[in-house]
């Protein structure tokens, strides 16, 4: 890991200096994101970033009112906070990349995405709840850049720093899967499993995913209840079970029980919750 990242440290040294001592930060920031990326972010992205514009002349600087913003700042830590904005811009410099099909344009923003990734992420205190999240988009780029090998060790680092967090666990599956290598995504997913109390329904429907293909349907089928029984959106998983002959009305209606009654037990708490929650769906 310190071997790729020590040629950055210096440059986003200096980066981070500007932002924190007034200099002129866009002169080496020169991000603005365009309408429809700025809907795609994570709210606490759009609230970090019109911290940091306000004043300037830029679209959405300081249009987010102070009181979220400080709301928002003590949620992610006041350090994680400061410098969080190049996150948020590296993906969308990976998305550029990823539809760019001239090899020296993707190479470029490919590079502007991990030196903004990693200034956020080696500046992040490890506890923040937006650690993990940040450590996947640095593996992500990785991947793209075709490094899996420092995708993984990023990831690992996101994991020791936060065990119970389930994305570092569910992008290392993914970088299994794509290697082929189903088995170690699946025992990736149980470990996962186990370090969350199995209360993780994203986990849950990557390991029913990851079963489906390792033909394990009896196994896929519980851990389709636990994920759609726990709200989880996509029907990527049941879609798969029914075509199969592995799901039916039963389950559905086993499952709405299940998201009604853990809807009914949530009320109480969600009336008195005052935070916004950290969500950086992917």
């Amino acid at each position: 890991m310190r071997a790729f990242i020590r040629p950055l440290k210096k440059s986003a040294a200096a980066l981070l200096l500007c932002v924190l001592f007034g200099a002129p930060a866009h002169a080496a920031w020169d991000f603005e994101p365009t309408a429809l990326e700025w809907q795609a972010w994570p709210v606490y992205c759009r609230v970090q970033y019109s911290w940091v514009n306000a004043g300037f002349e830029f679209t959405y600087g300081g249009t987010v009112p102070n009181e979220t913003v400080q709301n928002w700042r003590q949620i992610i830590g006041a350090e994680t906070f400061t410098g969080m904005h190049h996150w948020c811009a590296s993906m969308h410099f990976l998305n550029r990349a990823r539809g760019e099909s001239d090899p020296k344009l993707r190479n470029f923003e490919l590079n502007r995405a991990s030196e903004d990734a990693l200034f956020s992420f080696l500046r992040a205190d490890p506890l923040s709840p937006v650690y993990p999240n940040m450590a996947v988009t640095v593996a992500q780029i990785r991947d793209a850049m075709g490094k899996p090998d420092e995708a993984e060790e990023v990831l690992q680092r996101g994991i020791k720093a936060q065990p119970k967090r389930p994305e570092a666990y569910v992008m290392l599956a993914v970088l299994d899967r794509k290697q082929h290598k189903l088995g170690d995504a699946r025992d990736v997913l149980k470990q996962a499993d186990e370090a969350t109390a199995g209360t993780s329904s994203e986990i849950q429907y990557n390991l029913g995913l990851i079963n489906v293909e390792l033909g394990d349907d009896a196994a896929a089928h519980a851990n389709a209840l636990k994920a759609y029984g726990h709200g989880y959106p996509l029907p990527g998983l049941k879609n798969m079970l029914r075509k199969a002959g592995h799901w039916n009305e039963a389950d559905d209606r086993a499952v709405q029980a299940s998201v009604a009654a853990l809807a009914a037990a949530a009320a109480p708490a969600a009336a008195s919750s005052v935070s916004p929650p950290i969500a950086d769906k992917r």
